[in-house]
C-alpha cells in the first residue's frame, strides 16, 4: 500500500509538472534531481579521532568497576613470545601452567588475576586459554595466523581485557577450516566464552576467512583511544550474546559473506562515543531446513535488543540485496551522536533500508540520516516519537534527515 501511494503522488507530481510545463518553460532537471538523490559516501576511516579523557571509575559499586583493567593489580606476568614455528615462554607463576606445540600455546591458569604480554609472529599458532579467571592479554606487536581455527580463543566465562599496547600494530587471522575440540567452541577469529573488554591506544587487525572476526559469548566493552579493524569474507564482523557497550575508540568493519552482520548484538547495545564503520557487501542467505526456507539479510548493525546510541559517530552501509544499515528488533532510543545508515543494495529478494526498528524509535538529540536506494529510508513497525526542538527534520521518498 505505502509503495502505491509513494508511486501515485509521484505520477501525480509528474501530470502536473507536465501540464505546466506546456504553459511555461519549466526546468525538469530539478523535479527529477529529488528523485535521484545520492547518498552521502561512507568508507572506512582509520583518521585520528579526538576523544576525551578515558577516566577509569574507582566506586567498587558501580557495576562496571571490573570492566577497567587499571582497578586491578597485575603483580603476575608471563610473556609469550611466538618467532615463526616456535613459541617460547618467559615467567614462572604458581597455578599457571603452559604448554606449546610449536607455535600453538595452551595456557591453564588457576591463579587469578595474571598478566600476559604477548609479541612476535607465527604463521601456524594460537593462543588459547582455559581457567575461569580474568586475566589480562596485552598485545604487543603480536602477528598470529592459525590455518586450523582461533588465533586466540579464551575458553574461561571471565573477563579478557584485551589491551592493545600503546603504538603498536597487532594481527589475527583465523583458518578457512576449523578443527574442533568436542564441547569447545571457537567461533571467530578471536573468541572468548568470557566478557572482551578492549583497551589501550594500539592498532588490532582481524582477519577472517572462516568464521567472524571479533566475538563473545558474553558481552564487549570498547574502550577510548584503541583502534579495531576487522575484515570478514565468512560470518559477523564483531558480536557478541550478552550485548556490547561502545565507550570510545576507532572501530572499522567490513564484511562480505551472505546475510553477514558488521556488528551483531545479542543483549542490549549501548553507544556512548568513539566512531564506528561498519560495511556490509553480502547478499541474502538462503538456507531450507524441514522443508522450511529462511532467509538472512546482511546487515551492518543488527541489534536483538535495546538499542542505545548517547554519543559517538555510527556510519552504516549495505550493498547487498535486501542489506540493512541498522537493523533493530526492538527499541531504539537516539539520544545524541550521530548516525547515517545508506543501504544502495537490489531488491530482489528482499527490500533493503537504511533503518529497520521491529519495536519503538525514539529521538530527542543527535543528528540521524538514513537513505535507501530502492525502498522506504525508515521503517518503524512500532511508535516513532520525534520530540520538539528539532533543527531540521526533512523527508523525501529515499532521505530522512532529523537533526537537533
Amino acid at each position: 500500500m505505502k509503495k502505491i501511494l509513494r508511486y501515485s503522488l509521484l505520477l501525480t507530481a509528474f501530470t502536473l509538472v507536465m501540464t505546466s510545463c506546456e504553459k511555461d518553460d519549466t526546468d525538469m532537471a530539478d523535479i527529477i534531481a529529488q528523485y535521484q538523490i545520492e547518498p552521502v559516501s561512507i568508507e572506512l576511516d582509520n583518521s585520528q579521532l579526538n576523544e576525551t579523557a578515558d577516566v577509569p571509575v574507582t566506586d567498587e559499586n558501580d557495576s562496571t568497576y571490573n570492566d577497567y583493567v587499571e582497578n586491578t593489580t597485575w603483580s603476575k606476568v608471563i610473556n609469550i613470545y611466538f618467532q615463526g614455528g616456535t613459541a617460547e615462554v618467559n615467567g614462572s607463576v604458581p597455578g599457571v601452567m603452559v604448554q606449546t606445540s610449536g607455535a600453538h600455546v595452551t595456557v591453564i591458569n588457576m591463579s587469578g588475576p595474571v598478566k600476559f604480554v604477548v609479541n612476535g609472529a607465527t604463521t601456524d599458532g594460537s593462543l588459547k586459554f582455559y581457567g575461569d579467571k580474568r586475566f589480562q592479554l596485552m598485545l604487543n606487536e603480536v602477528s598470529i595466523a592459525n590455518p586450523g581455527g582461533a588465533a586466540i580463543n579464551n575458553q574461561g566465562s571471565k573477563s579478557m581485557y584485551v589491551v592493545v599496547a600503546d603504538g603498536t600494530v597487532n594481527n589475527l587471522q583465523d583458518g578457512s577450516e576449523y578443527t574442533m575440540v568436542d564441547e569447545e567452541d571457537q567461533k571467530a577469529a578471536l573468541f572468548s566464552e568470557g566478557q572482551i573488554i578492549f583497551s589501550g591506544k594500539g592498532v588490532l587487525s582481524v582477519t577472517a576467512v572462516g568464521r567472524g572476526g571479533i566475538r563473545s559469548d558474553d558481552y564487549i566493552r570498547v574502550r577510548p583511544g584503541v583502534k579495531i579493524n576487522v575484515n570478514s569474507s565468512a560470518l559477523d564482523g564483531l558480536r557478541a550474546n550478552d550485548g556490547i557497550i561502545i565507550d570510545g575508540g576507532v572501530i572499522n568493519i567490513e564484511v562480505t559473506g551472505a546475510g553477514a552482520k558488521g556488528v551483531r548484538s545479542g543483549g542490549a547495545m549501548a553507544v556512548n562515543g568513539g566512531r564506528l564503520v561498519a560495511i556490509g557487501h553480502g547478499d541474502n542467505r538462503i538456507t531450507t531446513t524441514d522443508g522450511v526456507v529462511d532467509t538472512a539479510t546482511c546487515a551492518a548493525c543488527y541489534c536483538d535488543s535495546l538499542l542505545t546510541v548517547n554519543g559517538g559517530d555510527m556510519r552504516l552501509k549495505t550493498t547487498g540485496d535486501g542489506g540493512k544499515g541498522l537493523n533493530a528488533k526492538q527499541d531504539v532510543v537516539f539520544k545524541g551522536g550521530s548516525l547515517q545508515a545508506v543501504a544502495i543494495g537490489a531488491k530482489k529478494v528482499k527490500k533493503p533500508k537504511g533503518v529497520k526498528i521491529d519495536g519503538n524509535f525514539s529521538i530527542n538529540g543527535g543528528y540521524f540520516y538514513t537513505y535507501s536506494r530502492r525502498s522506504d529510508p525508515l521503517d518503524v513497525s512500532g511508535v516513532l516519537n520525534v520530540a520538539s526542538g528539532y533543527k531540521t527534520y526533512d523527508s523525501s521518498p529515499k532521505v530522512l534527515t532529523i537533526a537537533y
